[in-house]
């Protein structure tokens, strides 16, 4: 039996960074946290808020449980503790549950993989020379651990024709806490927010700012050997590749998927790096679920790119979640999985569901993936699949239905 944790707070607590919750948030989170059901078999167990049982959950997660927080002590040594990514916190439960250590990353491995100073060293770019990157082979960013070095970064990304750059932490969650700017004239927040996380052990990581032509998310599993034989290794296991819906600064969206293999041969080379990429984490001693980002771009002077490693999550990640909607699609069709934040979900749901109704939209279906209800609230944010046998066109729909999204927001706000 397994008992999910759906820690969606990952990075916060990794990073040690206390804050205090805004409700918004906690509920956001609470509403997310039972789409971790998606990775459940019969008889697993999914852990929630006390406060936030799940209701009139769809048939996607129909065969998940889902226990209180307060009730998952039951059963010790009967579980097999599987966090949405390992803390402290969840490492400290599962022992407390009677877990084999064996059977946990070290912590000191779950840091340093989904750290910059890793993830910089396979940040490697696919282009027509390497003349035509800022920082030449050893990688599309570079780490600038105080003032000065931030500031040479800057002005080598300006010569080769980046002036908009992003700074990000060595650990943070991609489209959040970040610095994104021009040049080296900056307010006194931006100053502020830079010198806070150079003082930092690490420093920050600088790339440029490009805006990409399409994104990927590709999925492995590090598996441990069956045997305590450290000689074994471990094996690297592609679970599948799903593109990226993301807004304009690049925050999730949603994820497109398909039951061929189209998606895994049109990135075949981030998928062979993405390997390399999980050897190396299994040789720091990590191992259990990965997701790895990438995208095709244009560099200043026209031609074509990929950045084959953007970023590296040693955790589950919402694509990962999407790939388990592969047997909800029929063989020739496509499908994309998305998140909403509306005031009212169900309503929203009730709308989409008369649109795709009219003659023009009648090969693109949809089904709910969310419960209507968290701790006997109606939810604000939820997730379907839509799906049909033109990728094309159901990107266009989406972006519809996303436009819609948005209207009902601002229309809450008047």
């Amino acid at each position: 039996m397994n008992l999910f944790v759906p820690n969606l707070n990952f990075e916060e607590d990794l990073a040690e960074r206390p804050r205090q919750m805004s409700g918004q948030t906690k509920r956001v989170l609470n509403e997310l946290a039972p789409l971790v059901g998606l990775l459940a078999e019969n008889g697993d167990l999914v852990q929630v808020n006390d406060d936030a049982m799940p209701a009139t959950v769809p048939e996607c997660l129909a065969h998940a449980t889902f226990i209180r927080r307060s009730d998952s002590a039951a059963n010790r040594g009967q579980q097999r503790i599987i966090p949405w990514g390992w803390t402290e916190q969840t490492r400290h439960a599962a022992l407390s549950m009677q877990v084999s250590p064996t059977e946990i990353p070290a912590a000191e491995a779950v840091t340093y993989v989904n750290s910059r100073d890793f993830s910089a060293k396979f940040d490697a770019v696919e282009c027509d020379g390497e003349e035509l990157l800022p920082f030449g082979g050893n990688g599309f960013g570079v780490i600038c651990r105080d003032i000065t070095e931030w500031q040479r970064g800057v002005q080598q990304l300006e010569r080769f024709g980046f002036p908009r750059w992003v700074a990000k932490p060595q650990i943070s969650h991609a489209g959040r806490n970040r610095l994104l700017a021009n040049g080296t004239a900056l307010n006194g927040q931006q100053r502020g927010w830079l010198e806070k996380h150079l003082a930092k052990p690490g420093g920050v990581y600088l790339e440029p700012w490009v805006r990409p032509d399409e994104e990927c998310g590709l999925q492995f599993e590090i598996v441990p050997p069956d045997t305590p034989n450290p000689e074994l290794g471990c094996r690297v296991q592609l679970v599948g590749v799903s593109g990226l819906l993301n807004d304009h600064v690049g925050r999730y969206q949603g994820s497109l998927i398909r039951q061929d293999d189209l998606l895994a041969n049109a990135w075949q080379s981030a998928v062979t790096h993405g390997v390399s990429v999980c050897e190396a984490a299994a040789g720091a001693g990590y191992f259990g679920p990965v997701g790895i980002d990438c995208f095709r771009f244009r560099l200043p002077d026209g031609s074509r790119a990929l950045r084959m490693c953007n970023d590296v999550n040693a955790r589950f990640t919402m694509g990962r979640l999407a790939l388990q909607l592969r047997s909800s699609l029929q063989s020739l069709q496509c499908g994309a999985w998305c998140h909403f934040a509306v005031p009212d979900f169900s309503r929203f749901c009730d709308s989409v569901r008369k649109g795709l109704a009219q003659p023009a939209e009648e090969n693109v279906s949809m089904m709910v993936t969310s419960p209507m209800s968290v701790g006997g609230q109606p939810i604000r944010s939820g997730t379907i699949l839509f799906a049909g046998e033109s990728q094309e066109r159901l990107v266009r729909v989406v972006r519809l239905i996303r436009d819609q999204a948005a209207d009902t927001r601002q229309d809450s706000l008047l």
